[in-house]
């Protein structure tokens, strides 16, 4: 006979399960920042600084509760990270407001097809030849889908541009974290970075004006990204790597910008032509190729050379390398 402890054990899911689950929510949370800060009706400026802003005060509180505090090691440690990381974000934001959800999301996915060179040249990571060719695939589908935004929408020339320089400057953090971060654990390093970040999107939030003036709307939404991406993603980030591989999480999020165009239906009626439907496909296969091919690569070369490989987790802005 059964005892009650028994059918507790094998009801309860394995810790791969729940990594899996939480891999999931990541992918999911990332992918409804763009449709949020056009939902929040606010200047990107604002919504990124009053989000880092929040974020820094929480992770801190964190580590005091924990008893540990930020020292001025940990910061000449994650100045640089820090500022590319405040930059990136208020540089998305203000983009996805003069923007569509897929040409956002789409220009922030390809972050890796830089990320990932510039890793084997600095830092000696595996970098597969042939996945180049589908990084090429990549990008034809990526223009194919910045040519076919309709003529009347949110997509613009300057949504782009800003679009752009938000994965520069995302490719810049993940580099630069890679190199500075060294032995921080993440709280630690999150309630760091994030205070760096607000003060260096601070003068650009002055510029913009009406740091306080943001709408009951705009205020709602920026708590909800504040928690959804700056806590909730990242803490189920750190979960999940427990259990999941970081280059299974990476090739995960390759899904990330087609779910965010069907948040950008559902919640903003933002409609996408069949021409970007098929340049969405294009680039999602080409990314995961790329992915895959220098995962599996990184695998056989770890078990001659026993060198470690990192692989970058692909996602919105707010993402943990």
């Amino acid at each position: 006979m059964t005892s009650p402890t028994e059918v507790r054990r094998r009801r309860k899911l394995p810790a791969k399960t729940w990594g899996a689950l939480a891999v999931v929510g990541v992918v999911i949370a990332f992918s409804l920042s763009s449709t949020l800060v056009k939902r929040a009706e606010s200047p990107g400026v604002l919504v990124a600084f009053w989000r880092m802003a929040v974020v820094s005060v929480v992770w801190n509180a964190y580590l005091i509760s924990t008893g540990r505090r930020v020292t001025l090691r940990h910061v000449r440690q994650a100045l640089v990270p820090g500022v590319f990381f405040g930059l990136n974000l208020a540089t998305f934001f203000a983009g996805a407001t003069h923007n569509s959800v897929a040409n956002a999301a789409l220009i922030g996915s390809l972050s890796p097809f830089l990320i990932v060179p510039i890793g084997a040249r600095l830092f000696g990571e595996y970098i597969h030849p042939r996945a180049l060719v589908f990084a090429l695939v990549a990008f034809g589908g990526a223009v194919m889908v910045l040519l076919n935004a309709p003529p009347i929408g949110d997509a613009s020339v300057r949504g782009n541009v800003f679009g752009a320089l938000a994965m520069l400057l995302w490719t810049g953090y993940v580099v630069s974290t890679r190199h500075f971060r060294r032995d921080m654990d993440v709280a630690t390093f999150m309630g760091t970075v994030s205070p760096i970040a607000a003060v260096a999107v601070l003068p650009l939030a002055i510029a913009d004006g009406g740091m306080f003036g943001m709408s009951s709307v705009g205020w709602t939404y920026t708590l909800v990204l504040t928690f959804l991406t700056g806590l909730a993603a990242h803490g189920l980030m750190v979960f999940a790597q427990r259990t999941i591989q970081i280059g299974t999480i990476g090739i995960a999020s390759v899904v990330q910008p087609a779910l965010a165009v069907v948040w950008s239906f559902l919640l903003l009626g933002e409609t996408l032509r069949p021409p970007q439907a098929v340049g969405i496909a294009i680039v999602i296969s080409g990314l995961a190729a790329f992915l895959v091919l220098n995962q599996l690569g990184g695998r056989s070369r770890r078990a001659t050379t026993f060198e470690p490989v990192t692989v970058p987790v692909v996602g919105a802005a707010g993402a943990v390398p």
